[in-house]
């Protein structure tokens, strides 16, 4: 009896585990590619955005990078232009 439960217990774990998304590794991640305003981008999560260390002080156009996760689980990488932290206002 406790071999036919611990069977059907771990056919439904294996079923279960199925059903999860693959995590991808850092290994099968996308090359960073450029980001065009025309593209539609699928993101499920931000992982991670960064920018030059002197973009705080900057005003004007700089480079950033973002590292996101689309809703499939597929890790890509993009760069963008935007605005640096260092214009006033007014």
């Amino acid at each position: 009896m406790k071999t036919a439960v611990f069977a059907a217990l771990s056919m439904i774990s294996l079923f279960a585990s199925a059903q999860e998304k693959p995590v991808v590794s850092p290994a099968e991640t996308a090359s960073e590619a450029p980001y065009d305003y025309s593209q539609d981008l699928d993101i499920a999560k931000v992982v991670r955005i960064t920018t030059a260390n002197n973009a705080a002080n900057q005003c004007g156009p700089v480079t950033a990078h973002m590292e996101y996760v689309d809703s499939k689980g597929v890790s890509h990488k993009l760069q963008y232009t935007r605005l640096g932290g260092g214009c006033q206002s007014g």
